[in-house]
């Protein structure tokens, strides 16, 4: 009977049932393949566009071994998987990627697709057909930038099978795009019109930046202009405009981006430093964490220019976010400290950038938004970054205008009052000097008169404490406005070498009473006119003489003017002389370092400190080995743009190859005449004793070529007026005689008789400056000039009968008026007296006049005016030229010469002496009653 048992499975089987199996694996295995493929892409003519993400199969070439028949053959077909997400991320140690993709055409017609790439850098792309044939990659020449695309045919009503190969070198997203033709221009166009609207903007703000660079001279906005050109050159180098297109995402091929994304961060740096990002009273370690920063940035540009893309790649990276943490904890510590909204806006601003680019970054590397989207983004943010740069700027340059409007409002008032201030002592001291003055004449004229030898020493003390009262007036007005540190410099165009003149020459009387020689010596090359706040300079001048004065003891003091070579508005002053050293708080004073009690103490030191640091100066004390203390002061003035220093050589041509002897024991004074005489054209001639002056002018005498003019001191052994006496006998029979200069102190009297036969001309009060002895020798020229038709023997002062004359005097002033006259009738000369320039002119047309004394300030016509007037009435009725004596207080050159022209024939400063009045009456007059 047969078993019933089941067979085991280790049975044999039958053949048929074997076959049946392997036929089963095997559709099995071809099933599992099916799966593991990624689906044909159904082309749709509606659709736009479409990514390949999902529809194509990968294989990673690392060593790049396989060509496209070893891709189409089965075994490799086979090992094709689908991608996934990380597939897209190209790794730089994959040497190719071999892509798979099918595209399906429902269509009873062949269509044709546009694959686009991205990146468009890739170092090989090339797209295959399933039957091994290369399709070539499109030309773009017609497109703006760069593009990697291929048109693929696809067959009507089958499904194509299509394998792209891809090498990269760097790590990158890539995209695979599929676009049909009008879709793809659609895109291109967009893009392009992006493009140019960024660029457009940009372009703006550049323009807009450099032209504010250019109105208000502020470097930040062409720093703010370099930034937003740097942002377009990024996107050109990105886009392909310059170079192969590479995105704005890193890695990049070559230096162009990493050296321009650098660039950026170091603009950007440099906008926070000008702006800046930190409190300008305290800048502290944020400044110099800042430049620190931009130094580092410098150093990153110059390493990635010498390394490889990869070192590029690591300092960019490493940079990029520590500069931007920087400047946002820079901003946020100035903001707690100051509370400055522009700062608050500034954080803002940098906060937003940040989170911006972080967001775009994160989503970019999550697959969130595409390269393009992400490229797109990076485009706004540096856009809206150098637009918010712009608005800053904008806004910091309103605050600070209107700031800087309500400062010079609240210094226009500060100046309205100190200038109300100014002329109320201005006029105090002008209502004193008038009687002042009078009281100087009225003492002269009762010198003239019998007095015992009490009553003239007296007298002697009166007028030497009214000259006194004057400086005291004169140092008054000069101070009024130390005390208001706040009030900014009146700068204007002044006379350096007339500040001088005038600030040594208030100096005369301490100088007589102390016999004291103070000598000024003023370099040729120092520019007579600069810019500057006048009366602060001599503020300054004087303080420190007065220092000067109270520290001598015996010698000189010398005034050394000078400039510097590179810096001609550089006005160097040393004061030296030989006595008493600085003390340790004064050199303190100088340096501007004493407190408000010890200032007080040392005020005249503590304000010249503080004229000295108003004038953007320095002061220093040095002490030479021979004794001589020595203060040096330096003083930045400004220079003008259009001055001609040949107005001087036209002023002094009078003097050019005169032959002056300057006869004086101090050589320094000697050497200091004969430069300044030099710089005008004189030929100088020194002598330190009589017997040399002797010997000089008998030389001269010999060789035919005499000395024109004579300079001798007083206080010279023997006598200075005897030996001009010596030398003007041994002369008189000269044509022309020389004219003879005494210098003496202030309070020396001499016999006029004595004058005249010494033929001394004129007496130069010490200390003499070369605008005063300018203004001499100019004068004496100007007047042998005019009397060149003469004959020795005409010029006789001591023949005129002064009775004869006529004098019509044009005096507002009452007092000085009655002073004037009572002089003039002193000299049995008969006045007439009118009170304006408009009297004057009508008196003069009617009536005949031997001298006119003319005073300038008039009210209804000035006498410059009044002088010119009749001038033009001498000339049309054929008149004899009547001398013309100007008074004023001013003594500058510009308005002495100005006087002249208007047809004076002389310049008195007031107050006058009454030998002076008598002399320059008798020599105009002489000369023209002898011609008539």
């Amino acid at each position: 009977m047969p078993s019933t048992e089941p067979t085991l499975l280790t049975a044999p089987l039958h053949e048929s049932n074997r076959l049946l199996k392997q036929l089963l694996c095997t559709v099995l295995l071809l099933f599992s393949v099916a799966v593991h493929s990624a689906p044909a892409l159904t082309v749709n003519p509606s659709q736009t566009k479409i990514s390949l993400d999902n529809f194509s199969d990968i294989i990673e070439d690392a060593d790049k071994l396989y060509r496209i028949d070893d891709i189409l053959s089965p075994e490799l077909k086979r090992q094709f998987r689908p991608t996934e997400n990380g597939d897209f991320k190209l790794n730089k140690n994959i040497g190719r990627y071999w892509f798979r993709f099918t595209l399906n055409n429902p269509r009873n017609k062949e269509c044709h697709q546009l694959l686009e790439i991205i990146p468009a850098d890739l170092k090989k792309a090339q797209l295959y057909k399933e039957s091994g044939e290369a399709i070539p990659i499109m030309r773009t020449e017609s497109l703006i930038r760069n593009e990697t695309l291929f048109s693929i045919p696809i067959k009507a009503n089958s499904a194509n099978t299509y394998y792209l190969a891809i090498e990269y070198p760097y790590e990158r997203q890539l995209e695979l795009t599929l676009h049909n033709y009008t879709s793809f221009l659609g895109e291109i166009s967009k893009r392009e019109f992006i493009n140019a609207v960024v660029f457009g903007v940009l372009s703006l703000l550049i323009l807009f930046n450099l032209i504010s660079a250019y109105l208000h001279k502020e470097a930040l906005f062409l720093t703010t202009a370099a930034f937003s050109l740097l942002v377009i050159f990024g996107q050109l180098f990105a886009w392909g405009y310059i170079g192969p297109p590479q995105g704005l995402l890193p890695p990049w091929q070559g230096y162009n981006l990493h050296l321009t994304v650098l660039a950026i961060g170091i603009v950007d740096l440099l906008y926070a430093l000008q702006l800046p990002i930190y409190p300008i009273n305290k800048p502290g370690r944020a400044a110099k964490l800042l430049r620190a920063f931009i130094t580092i940035d410098i150093l990153g540009v110059m390493i990635s220019t010498l390394t490889s893309d990869d070192v590029a790649v690591i300092i960019m990276n490493i940079l990029t976010p520590l500069n931007s943490l920087v400047l946002l904890f820079t901003a946020l510590n100035c903001f707690f400290q100051t509370y400055s909204r522009l700062i608050f806006y500034y954080v803002v601003i940098r906060t937003i950038t940040a989170l911006g680019l972080i967001l775009t970054l994160l989503s970019y590397n999550l697959n969130f938004i595409s390269t393009s989207a992400t490229n797109l983004i990076l485009i706004y943010l540096g856009t809206a970054v150098s637009i918010f740069h712009t608005v800053l700027l904008i806004s910091r340059h309103y605050l600070r205008n209107k700031k800087q409007n309500l400062e010079e409002q609240r210094i226009a008032i500060l100046g309205a009052i100190n200038r109300a201030k100014t002329d109320i002592l201005a006029r105090i001291t002008h209502d004193i000097r008038t009687p002042m003055s009078a009281m100087l004449g009225i003492s002269e004229l009762l010198q003239e008169t019998p007095l015992t030898a009490n009553q003239q020493d007296h007298l002697r003390t009166l007028q030497r404490s009214g000259h006194e009262l004057l400086q005291l007036l004169q140092e008054a007005s000069q101070a009024t406005r130390i005390n208001e540190s706040d009030i900014e410099l009146n700068n204007e165009l002044l006379n350096v070498l007339e500040i001088i003149d005038e600030t040594v020459s208030g100096f005369r009387n301490i100088a007589a009473e102390q016999s004291l020689e103070l000598i000024c010596d003023i370099d040729n090359n120092v520019s007579e006119k600069l810019i500057g706040d006048p009366s602060r300079i001599r503020q300054l001048l004087s303080h420190i003489m007065n220092n000067a004065l109270e520290h001598y003891e015996s010698g000189y003091i010398l005034l050394k003017v000078f400039t510097s070579n590179i810096n001609e508005g550089l006005l160097n002053f040393e004061l030296s002389h030989r006595g008493r050293p600085f003390s340790a708080l004064e050199k303190l004073a100088i340096n501007g370092s004493l407190s408000e009690e010890e200032g007080i103490v040392n005020a005249r030191l503590a304000i010249a400190s503080q004229l000295i640091s108003l004038m953007n100066g320095s002061a220093t004390v040095k002490t030479s080995a021979n004794g001589l203390h020595t203060l040096h002061v330096t003083l930045q003035l400004g220079v003008p743009n259009n001055y001609d220093n040949s107005t001087l050589r036209l002023r002094t041509g009078l003097l050019s190859n005169k032959r002056l002897l300057v006869i004086d024991s101090n050589k320094i004074f000697c050497k200091v005449v004969s430069k300044q005489g030099s710089n005008w054209g004189m030929q100088v001639f020194i002598a330190n004793s009589n017997n040399a002056a002797i010997a000089i002018t008998r030389n001269q005498a010999l060789i035919n070529e005499p000395i024109d003019i004579i300079l001798v001191d007083h206080t010279l052994p023997g006598g200075g007026l005897k030996l001009a006496q010596r030398i003007h006998d041994e002369t008189e029979t000269a044509s022309p005689a020389p004219i003879g200069l005494l210098l003496a102190h202030a309070n020396i009297t001499f016999d006029q008789v004595e004058l005249r036969n010494a033929g001394i001309r004129r007496v130069l009060s010490k200390p003499l400056t070369g605008v005063a002895l300018r203004s001499a020798l100019l004068a004496e020229c100007h007047f042998d000039a005019n009397a060149v038709n003469l004959l020795p023997n005409q010029y006789r002062t001591d023949s005129l009968k002064l009775g004869s004359l006529q004098c019509l005097i044009a005096e507002d002033n009452p007092t000085n008026a009655q002073v004037l006259t009572r002089m003039l009738k002193s000299l049995g000369i008969t006045v007439h007296h009118v009170e304006n320039g408009q009297q004057a002119v009508n008196t003069f047309t009617r009536q005949h006049f031997d001298v006119v004394i003319m005073d300038i300030e008039m009210p209804i016509m000035d006498g410059a005016e009044a002088t010119r007037q009749i001038r033009l009435f001498e000339k049309e009725e054929d008149r004899e030229r009547t001398p013309i004596i100007g008074l004023t207080a001013n003594a500058l050159d510009e308005q002495r010469d100005s006087y002249l022209r208007a047809g004076m024939d002389l310049h008195l400063v007031k107050p006058i002496r009454l030998w002076e009045l008598a002399e320059a009456i008798k020599r105009w007059t002489g000369y023209q009653q002898n011609k008539s």
